[in-house]
C-alpha cells in the first residue's frame, strides 16, 4: 500500500474501532486522515475497497511490526512472543474495546468475504515463511513450516472469534507459545 493509503486506511480503522462500523462515516475518516472525502473516494472508490484497504493495512503493520522486533532479537522465545502479542492478544483486545464488534465481523463476513480470502491466504504465507527458519527442527517432528503456518493461522482466526475472556486468550496464547517453542527447539528430538 502506498503512503496516502495506508494513511487513510490506519484512520478508517480508528474510526470503525471508535464509532463501529455502522456509524462510521467517509467523512469522519477524512477528517481523522486528514483529507478530502475525494481523496479517500480516488484512493477507496467505495466503502467496501476502504474496508478491505483497512482490512489489509491491519494485518500489513502487524507483520510488519512483527519483522522488525525479529530483526533485532535472534531469541526463539521472545520472537514467538512478539508473534502471538500481535496477531492473538492485541488484535482480541481490539474487538473487545470496540464498540459493535460483532457488526464489524458481520460486515466483513458479508460485504468483503471473497476479497477477504486474499488477505487471509497472505497471512497464512507469513506466518508460514516467519516458521521456515525452524524446518529444520520442524522436520525432526515430521512437520513441515507450511503445515504448522497452515494449523496456526486457523486457529488464531477461530481463537479471536470464539474466546470470550482475557484469562481464556491468555491461556491459549501460552499454550501455543509453548507448543511453538517445543516443536522448533534445535535441541529436542
Amino acid at each position: 500500500m502506498e503512503e496516502r493509503a495506508c494513511r487513510i486506511a490506519a484512520a478508517g480503522y480508528g474510526v470503525i474501532s471508535q464509532y463501529g462500523i455502522r456509524r462510521a462515516t467517509m467523512n469522519d475518516v477524512a477528517t481523522a486522515a486528514g483529507v478530502s472525502r475525494q481523496t479517500i473516494y480516488n484512493v477507496f472508490p467505495n466503502r467496501e475497497a476502504l474496508l478491505l484497504g483497512v482490512a489489509r493495512y491491519h494485518f500489513e503493520s502487524k507483520w510488519r511490526a512483527i519483522r522488525e522486533f525479529c530483526a533485532t532479537t535472534p531469541d526463539r522465545r521472545k520472537r514467538f512472543e512478539a508473534l502471538l502479542d500481535n496477531l492473538v492478544i492485541e488484535p482480541w483486545e481490539s474487538m473487545q474495546s470496540m464498540p459493535h464488534a460483532d457488526e464489524l465481523e458481520l460486515e466483513l463476513a458479508t460485504t468483503i468475504k471473497q476479497e477477504l480470502v486474499e488477505v487471509h491466504l497472505e497471512a497464512q504465507r507469513n506466518l508460514c515463511e516467519f516458521l521456515l527458519e525452524y524446518q529444520e527442527a520442524l522436520e525432526r517432528r515430521h512437520i513441515t513450516a507450511k503445515g504448522l503456518g497452515e494449523m496456526l493461522h486457523h486457529s488464531i482466526v477461530g481463537l479471536k472469534m470464539s474466546t470470550t475472556t482475557r484469562e481464556q486468550i491468555e491461556s491459549v496464547a501460552a499454550t501455543m507459545l509453548a507448543c511453538l517453542l517445543a516443536l522448533t527447539d534445535p535441541d529436542g528430538a
